[in-house]
């Protein structure tokens, strides 16, 4: 039965063509399918994302920079540009165009904006609509041009113990201003005398209650400095003045004979006597002029009663164990201090 034979070849052709077209059609359709039907992959949608500058979100304008500008993205864009925002709103141009790698150097600017903590960045894929990522909150602070200049007039003299009122103006500094208490005797270098305050808000105003010549004495040549902490350069010192100061503190050891040797775990009485004090002292442990690493002795001890020390080189591994000292410090007033004769621990 040839005739039959060959009908049913043909039609198991037709069915296997028929198979082999509908899963072509499957396949294509799997693959996203393509202009034409003729199958292919859609590509991956843009996006900007995880817009950041790491742990710091602040920075002082003029010193701080460049930060790094990180990102990350999706998509065929090759190229991005970086806006700076201020309360959300665009301000400057960062760049106008740089490579969508994910990382850009920026030296930080307000452009021309009010320092303040509502600045923010954008990253904008440049050739697709709306695909771009923040970063808000960041806190600039621009002190480009920081100056001070004091207003207050010193008088020729001083008293110490008495009260005066700093006053000084200044423009784009960091905030704070140190003071400090400097002598300046003419044919020598000019040295700082104490910090009469670290860190004080620049507001144009400080009490300097009372007035310390700490412990420096009477002497001419006196000034003020005023500082911004984190600017250079940016300060101002008064003219100079006169300070009186005939009230000093001041401290003495006594307890064991100068050159004396000690051993470990001996005890030894400490007595400090005091004049123009604040009646409590600490005690810290000295090797020639440096002190001992945690070499505390004892803090708050009364003066004029003997302490007793268990003798201790609190782990010195210094070499020369021939020079070293008690030192005696005022409790409310740093320099008021004394040194006790040298000795051995042995």
């Amino acid at each position: 039965m040839p005739g039959f034979h060959d009908s049913s070849f043909r039609s198991s052709q037709r069915l296997a063509i028929l198979l082999l077209v509908a899963a072509g059609g499957l396949l294509a359709g799997c693959g996203g399918g393509g202009g034409g039907g003729g199958g292919g992959i859609d590509p991956v949608p843009c996006s900007i994302t995880n817009v950041n500058t790491g742990t710091q979100t602040s920075w002082l304008v003029g010193i701080d920079g460049p930060v790094d500008l990180r990102w990350g993205h999706t998509g065929t864009a090759v190229s991005v540009k970086i806006e700076l925002l201020k309360a959300g709103a665009v301000v400057a141009m960062v760049s106008a165009s740089t490579p969508n790698d994910g990382f850009f150097p920026w030296t930080p600017a307000t452009g021309g904006q009010p320092s303040g903590n509502d600045f923010g960045l954008r990253v904008t894929a440049l050739g697709e609509t709306g695909c771009y990522g923040e970063k808000t909150g960041l806190w600039l602070h621009d002190v480009t041009g920081c100056n001070l200049a004091w207003t207050t007039v010193v008088a020729d003299s001083l008293v110490a113990g008495q009260s005066t009122q700093l006053q000084w103006t200044g423009g784009n500094t960091s905030g704070t201003v140190d003071l400090e208490l400097w002598q300046d005797d003419l044919g020598g270098e000019p040295q700082l005398v104490g910090v009469i305050a670290a860190g004080t808000a620049d507001d144009g105003s400080f009490t300097w209650n009372p007035i310390d010549s700490f412990n420096f004495g009477t002497n001419d040549w006196f000034e003020l400095r005023i500082a911004d902490p984190l600017v250079t350069g940016c300060e101002a010192i008064t003219a100079p003045f006169r300070l009186v100061d005939n009230v000093i503190c001041s401290c003495s050891i006594i307890g064991f004979p100068a050159g004396a040797t000690l051993d470990i775990a001996q005890v030894v009485p400490l007595t400090v006597s005091q004049v123009h004090g604040g009646g409590l002292v600490n005690l810290k442990l000295m090797a020639g002029a440096e002190p001992v690493p945690g070499g505390t002795i004892a803090l708050g001890i009364p003066v004029g009663v003997a302490w007793p020390w268990h003798v201790s080189d609190y782990g010195y591994t210094g070499a020369d164990r021939t020079k070293f000292h008690v030192k005696a410090i005022d409790a409310t007033d740093g320099y008021c201090v004394g040194l006790s004769d040298v000795f051995t621990i042995r």
